[in-house]
């Protein structure tokens, strides 16, 4: 999944206690980094709990148009999910609680950690108005 927005595997370890992937975008004006880490000896019995304090509720990535949205889903959703490593709960769809536009396709990980992969027009909108807020010396 990384691959595909552009984050390279960075460094990795697999010990017999812990292990980590750090996937990290180097094309951008500043590094991204997303560190995986196995769960620690102390703490493998206790359950997820999503949106419990210390859990998340979802990670949302943002995609670059309703095509792009498409293109994860069969390229590599559908193959994940194929592999066991993912449940898709929702197949690209139209979103209108979230806002107009909104398209998106959720699912979870082994874990139960939930994902989203989405083209936010509302998002689009506000990222180029910075753009143009930035580009004029006002602050976006």
């Amino acid at each position: 999944m990384f691959k595909y927005f552009g984050y390279e595997l960075a460094d990795s370890s697999y010990g017999k206690e812990y292990g980590y992937e750090d996937w990290k975008r180097w094309d951008l004006e500043t590094p991204h980094e997303i560190s995986i880490c196995q769960v620690r000896e102390g703490f493998k019995d206790k359950e997820y709990c999503r949106g419990a304090l210390g859990h998340h509720d979802h990670i949302a990535f943002s995609a670059s148009d309703r095509k792009d949205v498409d293109r994860f889903y069969r390229d590599v959703l559908l193959p994940l999910e194929k592999e066991g490593h993912c449940s898709i709960q929702d197949a690209p769809c139209d979103c209108p609680e979230y806002g107009e536009g909104y398209y998106a396709t959720f699912f979870f990980d082994r874990d139960g950690f939930k994902y989203e992969f989405v083209v936010n027009p509302n998002h689009l909108l506000k990222m180029n108005q910075r753009k143009v807020d930035q580009g004029s010396g006002g602050k976006g």
